[in-house]
């Protein structure tokens, strides 16, 4: 094992584990975002979990609603008409169902994702949100 000294890496791991004026702060910093983050994403979800059984609810009753309008209806159609009514209800909670869902994505990922002005995020931000370094990397378009 060329080049591998055992005591300056374990001295170096030591060094880094004994404690610091700035962990205290780091460390207290970090578990409060990381908990504010918690509390927001259960808000998030909590919200959505809501609207999806509100939803629910509402299309067991408009289908009960119009299981009785099809089964009451003189002609065929009257009970194309109920369930035409129905089924025009159950697209839109479906549509509503899909946007409540992209918001809940949205919001986990910016809870989730770090903010280009965060310290990890420490390279600076261009056009398009992508560092600096980054775009350097590619020739520009004339």
């Amino acid at each position: 094992m060329n080049g591998w000294n055992w005591n300056e890496q374990f001295e170096t791991l030591q060094r880094s584990l004994l404690p610091t004026s700035a962990v205290p702060e780091v460390v207290a910093r970090n578990a409060c975002q990381f908990w504010q983050s918690q509390e927001k994403l259960l808000a998030a979800m909590e919200t959505f979990s809501r609207g999806w059984f509100e939803r629910r609810h509402r299309g067991t009753r408009a289908a009960l609603e119009a299981s009785e309008r099809m089964c009451q209806a003189d002609t065929p159609v009257e009970a194309l008409r109920a369930y035409q009514e129905w089924l025009t209800g159950a697209s839109e909670r479906l549509i509503a169902d899909g946007l409540a869902c992209q918001r809940e994505w949205m919001t986990f990922g910016s809870v989730l994702a770090p903010s280009p002005t965060s310290p990890a995020g420490s390279d600076q931000v261009q056009d398009g949100g992508r560092p600096e370094r980054e775009l350097s990397d590619h020739p520009k378009a004339a």
